[in-house]
This record gives C-alpha cells, structure tokens and sequence, in this order.
C-alpha cells in the first residue's frame, strides 16, 4: 500500500527535476529580463568633424561695400542700411570714433569681418575695420584717392634714386610732376624750368581714336626733323608701359618723339622736344617717370 501511494509524488519529483532542467539549460542571451547581446549594440564613436558654418569660414575674410549710415545703436555698435537691409555693426579697432563724424543718411564706405557668435553658429557678428563717409563726387572720390606727393623710383647716370614728385591735374588726367618740371594745364604742357625749350604736350584721345591714323600723322608730323623710326615692342617696353606707338626723328640737335600711350582704355598723344643741349640726360628719366604716373580722371 505504502508503495503504491508513493508513486504519483515520485512522479511529481520527476516532473519537477524535468523543468528546472530545462530552465537550466536556457543561454543568458535567452534569459528573460536580461539585456541580449543585439539588444543594444555598442555605440560606435563618430570620425566625422563636426560642420563649420558659412559664418566661420569667412570669418578671416574682409568684406568691402557700401550702404547709408542709420545711426549708433550704442556704445559699440551700429546701423547701416546695405543690399540686405538694415543690419547692424559692431565697432572694431579703429572705428570706434567714426560716428562722430557721420549723420544720419550719410553715404558710407564701409570694411569688416563676419565671425560666428560661439555656441549658435547661426548668428553672424559683423565687426567694422572700417568705417567713412563716401565721397559726395566723383571728383572728390578721386583727388581723396590721390596723395599729393608721391615717391618714385628712376635711374640717373646708371644709379636708381628715389624722388619726391607733386600732384598736378590736367584735362581729364592727373600725373606727378618733379621739382625740375613746370606744368601748364591750359596748354597741358609739361617743361623744364631752367630750360622750357624740354617739354612734353599731352592731348587726350576720344574713345574711338584710330591708331592707323595717328601713326600716319605722326610720321607727317616728325619727317620735318628727320629720319622717322618706329620703336619695337620691346623697345617701347622699356621706357613706359602702354604704349601702342613710339615715333622718333632726329634732326641738327633736336630730337622729336610722337607717342600714344593707352591707360585703361583712354588714350593719350604725347608729343617730347628734346634738345641736344646740357639739360639733355636730366630730362628724359624724369619725364618718362611722371608720365608713367598718368592716371584718368
């Protein structure tokens, strides 16, 4: 009897031995309630470098324009109205004094760098190197272009020298003329002082000047003196840029000389008399010098 009653809990042992074996036997990957190993794979790290923004690439870079001056928002700071529309300005080094001079509706000129604000590299901070008033004209646009002297380089007797020259304004031109020069800007006439009989006249071209034509008038003109000879290429090269034509002649002491010199699409006649006298070596570096230093106007 005893025997017989003990076999359903036998049984039961076995059941039970049967399922924590099989509990047992489940790998950790399969486990409930604990984290697999394709559950959450391991983060890898980024080699990617990070974005920079328009803003701080160009913030090196100087930008150039123009706008009207609005006002001072505050003391380091303020508005101009450009392409974009009003826009605000932050006074760098040298620019914190410029609206002083300005009043509002001013025309400006205006130089700066934008850098972006660090942590919002969406914001752009515009910051001034410089800050003027624009010129009312064109004529004082250029003449505030212009230093009213200027050094120039120039070789006498074979030694390079450094001289000082002086503005002068012409028809339609300006150049730099030395101590020894006078210039006459009625005539345009360019002369020695201690000798006048040196000179060199300069005509202004019209835009649509023919430069077949001005040869063959040139060569009219020098054949009274002498012989005409054209100068090369190479020739004309070394004694002024833009040259398109260089007639000379030479006669009983004098020599005569019909250029046309072309700066920037205006061109320009210039007609040398050079003496064979004393004043002879001294002229021609220095009127080759001022006359390089032509400039439209």
């Amino acid at each position: 009897m005893r025997s017989q009653r003990s076999l359903p809990a036998v049984a039961a042992v076995a059941v039970l031995m049967l399922a924590i074996t099989a509990c047992g036997g489940k790998s950790p990957v399969e486990a409930p309630g604990e984290p697999t190993a394709t559950a959450s794979p391991p983060v890898a790290e980024s080699t990617t470098a990070p974005s920079t923004s328009p803003a701080a690439t160009a913030e090196a870079q100087t930008v150039q324009s123009t706008g009207t001056y609005v006002g001072q928002i505050d003391n380091h700071s303020v508005e101009i109205e450009t392409e974009e529309g009003p826009t605000a300005f932050e006074l760098g080094v040298g620019t914190e004094n410029a609206p002083k001079k300005l009043e509002m509706n001013d025309p400006v000129i205006i130089e700066y760098v934008e850098k972006a604000v660090e942590g919002d590299p969406s914001v752009v901070q515009r910051v001034l190197s410089k800050l003027d008033k624009a010129p009312d004209s064109e004529e004082e646009a250029l003449s505030g272009s212009l230093p009213e002297t200027k050094v120039i380089k120039l070789t006498l007797e074979g030694m390079e020298e450094e001289k000082t020259a002086r503005l002068a304004e012409g028809e339609g031109y300006s150049l730099y003329i030395f101590d020894i020069f006078t210039f006459d800007k009625s005539s345009n006439k360019l002369a020695m002082k201690v000798d006048p009989g040196y000179y060199a006249e300069i005509t202004r071209l019209p835009a649509d000047f023919n430069l077949d034509a001005l040869a063959e008038e040139g060569r009219e003109e020098l054949s009274a003196t002498g012989e005409v000879t054209a100068l090369s290429q190479d020739e004309r090269d070394q004694r002024m840029s833009g040259l398109r034509l260089y007639l000379t002649a030479m006669g009983s002491g004098l020599t005569r000389q019909y250029i046309v010199k072309e700066i920037d699409g205006q061109g320009y006649i210039i007609k040398l008399n050079i003496p064979q006298r004393e004043a002879s070596e001294g002229f021609g570096p220095h009127v080759y010098a001022s006359l390089e230093s032509i400039v439209n106007r």
